[in-house]
């Protein structure tokens, strides 16, 4: 049993992790004067949860053929996943580099978000960031290209694994949004998903009940765990995100099923921790604000300088 102090250091350590992504996006963002810094902020503690203690990678060997797959289909949350790349310290290892030895993503990559030439572009760029697995642009593209990432994996197992000699066994992990999931060709890509049965696909639900126009539910009232159900999907919950340990149960019952893909609906606030934009379609689309990004990072208990 791990001591009790110790246990509390390990979750300080988190959250300071956690609040170190939330501050990169919404510094990076702002300096950019434009970008999405709410989902950032609302789905840090998720997505750190996932890379820090389930993905399989190496920072290394950013194209090891074996790795666990990450695609962002909420790519206007762009700064998430740069922060990611940037804290993990993956090494750039694409020809647009031009063989320079540095890791993909730099501080100063961060501070040139949304610039021309810049390695973090407003959305995630196949072939021009290492780290970045899908281009995701339009919403619902990168959950769909994650269907065809998984069946991939189940290809190559069948094709080169060998008794007790297993190549590939990769997962594949889809973070998502409601715009995602209202979006046709989700719902096609996740029909075909559950008709294969494949396992070895987890969507991540990032559901916070607001897009850039305002609260879902102008458009979007539909019981989304009872449509994946149907699917053939297994469903799990996460009632606060904020909770890791709740995140990690969810994705190890992710992995523990094994007859078909699953989805994990994580209910979270958009622009958490900002006093003023919380849970607003405000934190959506646009910058905090100098006055408002200084207050979140006082939230947080980070430093507003």
């Amino acid at each position: 049993m791990i001591p009790q102090k110790a246990k509390q250091a390990a979750s300080n350590i988190d959250q300071l992790a956690i609040n170190t992504i939330r501050t990169l996006a919404i510094d990076g963002v702002q300096k950019a004067n434009s970008g999405h810094p709410g989902t950032p902020l609302g789905a840090a503690p998720t997505a750190y949860a996932l890379w820090q203690k389930v993905l399989r990678y190496d920072p290394q060997q950013p194209w090891w053929p074996n790795r666990d797959r990450f695609l962002l289909s909420a790519g206007h949350a762009s700064m998430l996943l740069y922060a990611l790349i940037h804290l993990t310290g993956i090494k750039a290892a694409n020809a647009s580099y031009e063989g320079k030895e540095r890791a993909s993503v730099l501080l100063e990559d961060l501070e040139t978000f949304r610039q021309a030439g810049s390695r973090c572009p407003g959305h995630p760029e196949y072939g021009w960031t290492t780290g970045v697995e899908a281009t995701t642009g339009p919403l619902g593209q990168g959950i769909s290209n994650s269907v065809g990432v998984a069946i991939a994996g189940h290809w190559l197992a069948a094709t080169y694994n060998r008794p007790d000699f297993e190549l590939f066994d990769f997962n594949t992990y889809a973070l998502c949004g409601d715009g995602c999931l209202m979006e046709g060709v989700s719902s096609e890509a996740a029909s075909l998903a559950g008709h294969l049965k494949l396992s070895n696909l987890c969507w991540i639900y990032d559901c916070n009940h607001v897009t850039i126009e305002g609260h879902t539910d102008l458009a979007f009232t539909e019981d989304v765990a009872s449509r994946f159900l149907a699917y053939g999907w297994e469903v799990a919950r996460v009632s606060d995100p904020n909770d890791i340990e709740l995140v990690q149960r969810a994705l190890k019952h992710f992995k523990d099923t094994t007859d078909r893909p699953t989805l994990i609906i994580v209910h979270s606030h958009i622009g958490y921790g900002a006093p003023h934009k919380q849970d607003t379609s405000a934190a959506h689309g646009e910058p905090l604000g100098v006055e408002e990004v200084r207050l979140t990072k006082e939230f947080c208990g980070i430093s507003p300088d």
